[in-house]
């Protein structure tokens, strides 16, 4: 492999060590030295490749630290419903689908937020029966946690008046005759489990342009958090990683309930597996099911006695006192330094929760870019106190809690400086600001895509900042980056990625 010197740009370690450099030498895939062009060059030999960044800022490349690769892969073959302002629009666009699609197929279709449709309602079975009848149907919420199913659906799925909810599900039923009306809350389990999974062919399709996307961005590893990962997955990762459709490092959260299965990594450190995960159903402003509470607690027990680290899904106030409590406890019973649990999303913090999170020495891995595209949904659902309280970045920040980012996807695309943009100026996408005094700057917000995501996974030793020893994964983007407002880094994009050394954006194959 031939060295190579990246020189006159404006190097952001994340390392925290102030060095200032202009410079990074690469070798085999690593980087050998950091700092002035001249420093840099005389660590690598003659035959070097040299790039002229012009000014630009070269950072550690992004960690996307909560992300599920093939749920947003899925979705790029989907109905994309994200831009429907009425039910109307999203029967249109289902049943242009259907046209081209053979009667009894199944149609999948994603994105509708029902807060933005004139109707401020889910469609329904009804609803949906009206674009087809001929073929069933899923529609995903915004949330990726409401399934909304036709006629058809709701019979294949063998949903119907008798069906009881499943702990932390609501099933939406007719006043009248107690029906299902198609409207199916945190089910998620019970519904896919009736859609047909795609094609292996279709799936690695879609799965090399999901790569293609985050690389684009500037994200060259992903931390997949779907809490039914299992070892069919595994293998499912480690079949698309050898045909090349997938071509990021992934750290996957083992599901709960597969507890022990997975190994510890394959295809020389590419996959490698992460924390336990566990799914706390929570509906809007209502805390989680008692018995998932019960359940969370056995899991975090368990994992804390076996070494294992924890990632707790906790959003609302009740479900992160929850997740905090069971790791209280599961640490008082097997004290353990330096476990890193995390809980994912931590939408709304707890009145005194930053300290408590902070001694515990838990990690919060969130979502910046949900206040841009959820924010008005927040203003209409949540209480004054509460928005005071969501994404509390900065509180948790100054107590001294690790922080990392991710996207979630496919509930919102990746895009690390649009996630950035959004904790820096808190604005929805109708221009309201929430909880301007929890904005912090640029630099922090891209921290937690690079340093902290890092090390929310124990990869602090080869990832998240640019120092010799790191694999050199790096991006580069505008000069003027970190003083841009927030409007223009939404319009940013790297001008050039490099995953172990070798350019993949531009492509230059």
């Amino acid at each position: 492999m031939t060295s190579l010197l990246l020189h006159n740009s404006n190097v952001v370690t994340m390392a925290g060590d102030g060095l200032e450099a202009d410079a990074v030498a690469i070798r085999d895939g690593a980087i050998v030295a950091v700092g002035s062009a001249g420093e840099a060059a005389s660590a690598l030999g003659s035959d070097t490749a040299r790039v002229d960044c012009e000014r630009g800022v070269l950072l550690p490349a992004f960690i996307d630290a909560h992300c599920h690769l093939l749920s947003y892969a899925a979705s790029l073959l989907a109905v994309d419903c994200s831009a429907a302002r009425s039910i109307a629009e999203i029967q249109d666009a289902i049943r242009q689908r259907a046209r081209r699609t053979p009667a009894g197929s199944w149609i999948r279709a994603f994105g509708y937020e029902e807060t933005q449709l004139v109707e401020a309602r889910h469609p329904t079975a009804t609803d949906l029966d009206d674009a087809t009848s001929d073929h069933p149907v899923r529609l995903v919420h915004n949330s990726g946690h409401v399934r909304v199913l036709n006629s058809l659906a709701l019979r294949l799925t063998g949903i119907d008046g008798r069906t009881e909810e499943p702990p932390g599900g609501v099933i939406e039923r007719d006043l009248e005759t107690g029906e299902p009306n198609g409207v199916l809350i945190g089910m998620e389990r019970l519904v896919d489990q009736a859609v047909p999974d795609l094609a292996y062919e279709e799936l690695s399709d879609a799965v090399r342009e999901a790569s293609r996307r985050f690389l684009s961005v500037g994200i060259t590893a992903i931390q997949d958090a779907t809490h039914t990962n299992g070892l069919s997955e595994w293998t499912l990762f480690q079949r698309l990683m050898g045909d090349g459709s997938l071509t990021l490092d992934v750290i996957m959260m083992e599901g709960s309930e597969h507890f022990g299965e997975l190994p510890r990594s394959a295809l020389d450190g590419q996959l490698v597996r992460g924390p336990v995960k566990v799914m706390l159903h929570e509906l809007e402003n209502a805390g989680p099911d008692a018995d998932e509470v019960v359940s969370m607690a056995r899991v975090a027990s368990a994992a804390q006695a076996a070494g294992r680290q924890m990632a707790i899904h906790a959003i609302g106030e009740q479900a992160v006192l929850r997740a905090v409590e069971a790791l209280e406890a599961a640490l008082r019973k097997s004290p353990r330094d330096d476990h890193r649990h995390r809980i994912e999303h931590c939408s709304v913090l707890p009145d005194g929760m930053a300290a408590r999170i902070a001694e515990l020495g838990v990690a919060v891995v969130s979502q910046p870019a949900f206040i841009r595209k959820r924010g008005d949904r927040y203003l209409q659902l949540l209480a004054d106190t509460q928005l005071e309280r969501l994404y509390a970045f900065r509180a948790l920040s100054e107590a001294g809690v690790l922080l990392a980012a991710g996207s979630d996807a496919p509930v919102s695309p990746p895009d690390p400086l649009a996630s950035a943009a959004a904790a820096v100026d808190r604005a929805t996408a109708s221009g309201a600001a929430i909880g301007s005094s929890q904005a912090v700057d640029t630099l922090e917000a891209l921290r937690w895509w690079t340093w902290g995501a890092a090390h929310a996974a124990f990869l602090e030793a080869t990832r998240g900042s640019l120092r010799p020893g790191a694999v050199a994964d790096l991006v580069l983007l505008p000069k003027g980056t970190m003083s841009a407002s927030p409007e223009e880094l939404r319009t940013y994009a790297p001008m050039c990625v490099w995953r172990r050394g070798e350019q993949v954006v531009p492509d230059s194959r």
